[in-house]
C-alpha cells in the first residue's frame, strides 16, 4: 500500500517521484525483488532525451500518456526497461527504474536490463495499472544520501543530455555505472532499514 503522500507526489511532481522511490520494494506477486536504488527522470514534452519529447505520440510510448501509477515498459536493444508513469493523464512523464539492491546482496540487478532479466519482467506488464498489477512498490527505506547526476545512454544533443536527472543513493554498491571508490555495506546507505 502506498501513502497518499507519495500517490500525490506521483501525481505532481516527476522529479520527487524519482527521488521518493529510492528505498522502495520492488514486489512481484507478493515477493521482494528488491530496493530501488537508482532511477532517471523523464520530463515529457520539453524533455528531448524522453520518448514523448515534442509531443510524439506512437503505439510503442502510448502508456506514458496513461495517469500517474501506471506501469510503462518497452525494449531497447533487447532489454526491457522499466518506468513508472508520472503526473496526469496524457501529460506523458515517467520514472525509469534502474537499479535494485537485492536481499541476498549479489549484484544481478544493478542496470535496467539487468534489472528486468532478474525479475522477470517483460513487456507484458506495460500499460498495468499499480492498484491492479502484479508488480508492486512497499514503502520500505530512507537513503542516508541521494546522488545526482546525468542520465545515461540518453542520445540527445542539447542541454537535455546533461540535465542532473539521474537520482541514486550515495554509496550503494548495487548503483549502474559508479566509481567502486567509496562505496559502503548496503546497510549504511539507509537511514531506515526495515
Amino acid at each position: 500500500m502506498l501513502s497518499k503522500e507519495f500517490k500525490h507526489i506521483m501525481q505532481t511532481d516527476t522529479v520527487a517521484t524519482a527521488k521518493s522511490l529510492l528505498g522502495m520494494q520492488l514486489c512481484l506477486d507478493g515477493q521482494v525483488l528488491g530496493r530501488i536504488v537508482e532511477t532517471e527522470a523523464y520530463l515529457g514534452a520539453k524533455d528531448s532525451a524522453c520518448h514523448s519529447a515534442h509531443g510524439r505520440r506512437t503505439p510503442k510510448n502510448e502508456s506514458m500518456y496513461l495517469s500517474a501509477g501506471h506501469w510503462y515498459v518497452y525494449q531497447i536493444y533487447g532489454h526491457q526497461m522499466l518506468n513508472l508513469v508520472t503526473r496526469a493523464e496524457n501529460v506523458a512523464e515517467a520514472v525509469l527504474i534502474r537499479a535494485l539492491e537485492l536481499p541476498d546482496g549479489t549484484l544481478l540487478a544493478n542496470g535496467p536490463g539487468k534489472l528486468t532479466k532478474f525479475a522477470g519482467i517483460s513487456k507484458e506488464f506495460d500499460g498495468q495499472d499499480l492498484t491492479t498489477s502484479r508488480l508492486q512498490l512497499v514503502e520500505n527505506a530512507v537513503p542516508f544520501q541521494i546522488g545526482s547526476r546525468s542520465r545515461i545512454g540518453v542520445t540527445c544533443t542539447d542541454e537535455w543530455r546533461a540535465a542532473p536527472l539521474g537520482f541514486y543513493v550515495m554509496g550503494n554498491q548495487h548503483v549502474s555505472k559508479i566509481s567502486k571508490v567509496g562505496l559502503l555495506p548496503d546497510a549504511k546507505t539507509w537511514k531506515i532499514d526495515n
